[in-house]
């Protein structure tokens, strides 16, 4: 696939065959009609230059934000299909007022953000919650159940989508207290069981931690199977969170808060080594709260004592790690106290914000898309603009020239 600069577009734009280029979720290259020729979303939030000028035939605006790129983008990225001729039609005939093509943009994706392509089992955002939830098909419970099953992700899927969709708060990714069902034929179907409803499902395909230790993506059946395992202090599984739903990854020495006196080997792991002791004085604190959390072993429940269970493996020092922790310097008393510091923080709405400028705008925001991507994840918290609604969000997003800037 070509690559072009805004610079080599003009030289381009005299082809007469039509081209068409479209990667999901990474990169979308402009639709010619009547031209051939890739735009690069590279530079699609670039400022134009005072030389910019469109060409007197081209179809797409390259110096700014144009709606009718932006319109068709929609339809693709949300819709999965490209526009009908009756709504290309429709478009047309108000595309030269600015604010009546906005709003016919902002209408169009309502009605996509309901449609199964975007939010059905196995849709757009059904599989920006695949890294999070790593759905592992050989030891799954349940529906379609594997060789070993332990534990159930499609619990996961249902409360991810449901925290990113409709008029609902994104934070409850790390609060939520309660599990969802969905009818899968129906993608906006969502429904918040009652408590005797999920104590109906035992076992592998149940959900054995009761609310009010439940921290919402972070302590399900699933989560702590595949992370904590047999873990005493699951390091494994703290760090999966801070990655997953904060940003940063401590295997590259990011998002770092040392905590004074800490890390204190209480597992016979040798974290005070002097070459491990700088990343383990914020991951360790940062681990505590999730301690009383069985994984595998224990059958994914909350044990107060849970500790106890591992002085023969670990040293009797073991069962002396505290509960409490340590996250972003502000100390917690427990894991439930830890999702809501998380949540609020601001390196959560960054790392919503960025997941989906990463799908839609292809690329991690750069130093030219900074105003933009900051008004993204400043508007998630703000409670008079998005109010950490996601689709409130999209909203803004699909309006920014590094959307909609061919």
């Amino acid at each position: 696939m070509p690559i072009i600069n805004k610079s080599q577009v003009a030289q381009r734009l005299n082809f007469k065959k039509v081209g068409r280029v479209l990667a999901v979720g990474t990169l979308f290259a402009a639709t010619f009609a009547g031209y051939e020729g890739f735009v690069s979303n590279a530079s699609a939030a670039t400022p134009a230059s005072a030389s910019c000028s469109r060409g007197g035939n081209a179809r797409w605006n390259v110096c700014g934000y144009d709606t009718s790129y932006a319109f068709r983008r929609v339809h693709l990225d949300f819709c999965g299909q490209s526009p009908t001729r009756a709504e290309t039609a429709a478009f047309n005939a108000v595309r030269s007022n600015d604010r009546n093509a906005k709003a016919l943009i902002s209408t169009t994706l309502d009605q996509c953000l309901k449609s199964n392509y975007w939010i059905g089992k196995d849709g757009v955002v059904w599989n920006q919650g695949v890294p999070k939830i790593g759905p592992t098909s050989s030891i799954k419970a349940g529906t379609n159940a594997g060789a070993i099953p332990l534990a159930d992700f499609e619990w996961d899927f249902n409360l991810f989508t449901y925290a990113n969709s409709g008029d609902r708060d994104v934070r409850d990714l790390l609060r939520a207290q309660y599990f969802v069902a969905r009818a899968y034929d129906k993608p906006n179907d969502f429904r918040i069981l009652t408590e005797e409803e999920v104590s109906k499902s035992r076992g592998a395909v149940g959900q054995p931690i009761p609310p009010e230790r439940r921290v919402g993506m972070i302590t399900t059946h699933w989560n702590v199977v595949l992370n904590t395992m047999f873990t005493a202090i699951p390091r494994t599984t703290a760090a999966a969170a801070y990655r997953n739903y904060l940003g940063y990854n401590l295997a590259k020495m990011q998002g770092l808060h040392p905590v004074d006196g800490e890390p204190r080997d209480y597992d016979n792991k040798g974290v005070e080594a002097p070459v491990c002791a700088g990343c383990h004085s914020t991951i360790d604190p940062l681990t505590y709260p999730f301690t009383r959390y069985n994984g595998i072993s224990g059958g994914g429940t909350y044990v107060a004592t849970r500790l106890n269970g591992f002085v023969s493996t670990d040293g009797a020092d073991v069962k002396n790690a505290p509960e409490a922790g340590v996250i972003f310097g502000q100390s917690v008393k427990d894991l439930v106290e830890w999702g809501k510091v998380a949540a609020n923080s601001e390196d959560f709405s960054k790392n919503v914000a960025r997941d989906y400028w990463k799908l839609l705008v292809g690329r991690e925001p750069n130093e030219r898309d900074q105003v933009e991507y900051t008004a993204m994840w400043r508007g998630l918290m703000a409670p008079a603009q998005y109010n950490y609604r996601v689709e409130k969000m999209l909203h803004g997003m699909v309006m920014t020239n590094a959307y909609g800037q061919p």
